[in-house]
């Protein structure tokens, strides 16, 4: 990880009244505005500009953070007990590394006693949800930091009544591609495929808007989806790309994605780690990469079978609310490596169009997304249009092999996957701690989880 994106303000009351606020290890600066997207770096905005990232604004009184609904890079901060100094991030283990070296400097030499503090740091830390303000000013009376934070948007349908399937597919088609045409740049432009619906519409669009490059599909030794993806290449007349991941490169990616993740569950880890892996394999060129990860989020609610469910609509608003703090979709970990990652479906023009369908619309022939994959069959195949629906984690192998492969990696016949990525995040947190401006040695990090979850098992027995 060697130029891992990252923003972090340290908040201060200042003795004479009012706040500091300070960017990295720059001074202070009386007054900014950050959009948390650029990373600092200028990268370039989705179509929506900054209305569709997450925003921080502050002056000599108070500091406000803005997230939009879809939340793509998640903030966090830790507030001081009493609250006379407050830290906001986008990396939670840089967060609590900096916590660990300017508040808790005596953590003895003792590494689990050093670990439990950094746990302990690490969970007062707070995550900000999609479409909130938080706003850290000074108390009225007193020195205190107040924190107060509020919901500012939330998802609304209006559902479009009297819409066939066909024409509730084509118009969110059409809003699908008016968001594809503006993700040309920078370029050049790679899709990466599995051969599906999802992705192959994302594809097909990019390519009669003549903004496609290249495509590519991914696999593993445990599976893959070149052929469906060829398929869907034979029928654009392009040549896709095979990413061979290995083992090895699936789990020395896994530092980095749950780094990305903060806070990463066993289902959003497996669902990460390819990408990343391919960021670091660097096969495909630098520029813009394309996915149709969320179609699923905001058109079925992650239901990949067939059949009617009790409240899809309610499905779609949980799907939401959970990637908005999740992080999986964050482009962090492609920005490290110099890719700009759009997930087309995730922005929110294409998002409300999905909610104001009505559901019984989307089970056209009693499918997940049946209306899209009835109109997508305008510039798709019907193979590929109607193809079953299979996550990217899936169809590579890579969620039902995952465990085995760390326990291997570790050496032990069975592994509690979670217990292990909250070491490896710890590592990664002591790392930070140890060296703030050097880079975080990956695989360091991850052979001192792997020691630390052995040790653990000894002293248990």
């Amino acid at each position: 990880m060697d130029s891992f994106p990252s923003l972090l303000l340290d908040i201060r009351n200042r003795p004479g009244g009012g706040l500091e606020t300070r960017l990295g290890t720059a001074g202070p600066r009386e007054t900014g505005r950050l959009v948390v997207e650029e990373l600092d770096r200028s990268w370039p905005l989705p179509s929506g500009g900054a209305d569709s990232c997450n925003t921080i604004e502050w002056t000599g009184d108070r500091v406000v953070v803005r997230t939009s609904r879809q939340n793509p890079t998640i903030l966090y901060y830790w507030a001081e007990p009493g609250a006379d100094r407050v830290l906001i991030g986008t990396d939670l283990a840089e967060v609590t590394a900096r916590v660990l070296t300017d508040f808790l400097t005596d953590s003895g030499p003792e590494p689990d006693r050093a670990r439990r503090q950094a746990r302990a740091v690490r969970d007062s830390v707070r995550k900000i949800g999609g479409g909130r303000i938080v706003t850290f000013a000074r108390a009225s009376a007193g020195t205190a930091v107040e924190v107060t934070e509020q919901v500012a948007q939330t998802w609304h349908a209006s559902p479009v009544i009297g819409e066939t399937a066909m024409e509730a597919g084509d118009r969110q088609i059409e809003i699908l591609c008016q968001e594809i045409v503006t993700a040309g740049e920078p370029g050049p432009v790679t899709a990466v495929v599995s051969g599906g619906v999802d992705s192959g519409l994302v594809a097909a669009l990019a390519k009669e808007a003549g903004i496609l490059d290249h495509l590519a599909t991914l696999g593993t030794p445990w599976g893959n989806e070149y052929a469906a993806a060829d398929e869907l290449g034979a029928h654009l007349g392009m040549p896709v790309q095979h990413l061979d991941l290995s083992e090895e490169d699936i789990l020395r990616a896994i530092p980095e994605t749950v780094r990305m993740l903060g806070r990463p569950s066993r289902e959003a880890v497996a669902g990460g780690v390819n990408l990343v892996a391919v960021y670091q394999q660097g096969r495909i060129p630098r520029g813009t990469v394309l996915t149709g990860v969320g179609a699923d989020f905001i058109n079925s609610g992650l239901r990949v079978e067939a059949g009617p469910v009790p409240d899809l609509r309610k499905a779609v608003r949980e799907c939401l609310e959970g990637a908005a703090l999740a992080g999986e979709l964050s482009g962090i970990s492609a920005a490290a490596h110099g890719y700009v990652l759009r997930h087309m479906y995730w922005n929110t023009p294409v998002i409300q169009a999905a909610l104001d369908t009505v559901p019984g619309v989307m089970r056209h022939r009693d499918r997940e997304k049946g209306h899209m994959r009835l109109a997508a069959t305008r510039i798709l195949p019907d193979a590929i249009a109607w193809r079953p629906k299979q996550a990217l984690h899936h169809g590579s192998g890579v969620e039902a092999n995952l465990d085995g492969a760390v326990a291997r990696l570790i050496g032990v016949p069975t592994v509690d996957v979670e217990r292990f990525y909250d070491l490896v995040g710890l590592e990664l947190v002591e790392a930070l701690a140890a060296s703030p401006h050097e880079p975080v040695d990956s695989d360091k990090c991850l052979e001192a989880a792997i020691s630390a979850y052995n040790r653990a098992n000894r002293d248990n027995r």
